[in-house]
């Protein structure tokens, strides 16, 4: 599996992956999904890496699916291109830590599935959306998408394959934080690191509540994140950081 379809580097408790096809505007193919789910797979458990940040840079996100792949469509292909979505969105949607999309440009079709399932949406001023898959009487993921933005603009966008730009966006709740062009990934990696610097262990119980907590109801969601919180407040990184702060405020006293 090529893996120039993305470059990935760690830092200070950050993973990034760059989508690079911009000669396809970063448009999906099957080595750059295989590359994708490779490298969420590796820092899975990788304890230096906390949080994820996924962009395509400043000028673009991604077109959403190649087009030369589909027009060319076989069953085999067909079927291997069903498999990576699966295997990438499946991954995304129930990963261990936090995921933040940075997206700028075109962010269209899958690429826009992509954002929809990452944690986090930070989008720059020349952002795109939408899903003009739709004109061809294809389908976005619906679930991810209305529990994002709510079911009347879900519906909207689902239906009318119209695209959006990135105030209304905003509007509508689709990215969370706007800011201008040309800062998206550094404003990104900011909040990642910022993320980091809670430990790996800590970001790791926060994002298992997020996935479990809304799906239950009050009572056992209040049961299992006391179950949390009394397991990480003895983990060695907490204490050592509560007990630093203690001393910090008792020598200043």
């Amino acid at each position: 599996m090529s893996q120039h379809a993305i470059t990935a580097t760690q830092s200070d408790g950050v993973g990034t992956i760059r989508f690079n096809r911009p000669e396809r505007r970063n448009a999906l193919s099957l080595e750059l999904f295989g590359a994708l789910g490779d490298h969420l797979d590796r820092w899975r458990r990788d304890d230096s890496v906390t949080a994820v940040v996924l962009t395509g840079g400043e000028e673009m996100f991604c077109a959403g699916l190649d087009l030369d792949l589909q027009s060319g469509f076989t069953p085999e292909s067909r079927a291997a291109y069903a498999e990576a979505c699966l295997r990438v969105y499946g991954t995304l949607l129930d990963y261990p830590k936090p995921t933040i999309a940075a997206v700028a440009g075109p962010t269209l079709g899958g690429g826009c599935d992509i954002a929809v399932f990452c944690d986090i949406r930070i989008g720059a001023e020349n952002g795109i959306f939408g899903f003009p898959q739709v004109k061809f009487g294809l389908t976005p993921y619906f679930s991810p998408l209305w529990k994002i933005v709510g079911l009347s603009q879900a519906k909207l966008l689902t239906l009318s394959g119209e695209l959006i730009d990135a105030a209304e966006a905003l509007r509508i709740g689709l990215i969370d934080r706007l800011v201008p062009a040309g800062q998206v990934v550094e404003q990104a990696t900011r909040l990642a690191r910022s993320i980091a610097e809670t430990t790996t262990k800590s970001a790791m119980f926060n994002k298992e509540m997020m996935l479990r907590s809304p799906a239950m109801d009050p009572i056992s969601a209040l049961s299992f994140e006391t179950m949390a919180y009394r397991e990480i407040v003895w983990h060695p990184d907490v204490v050592e950081r509560i007990s630093g702060a203690y001393d910090r405020i008792r020598s200043r006293s």
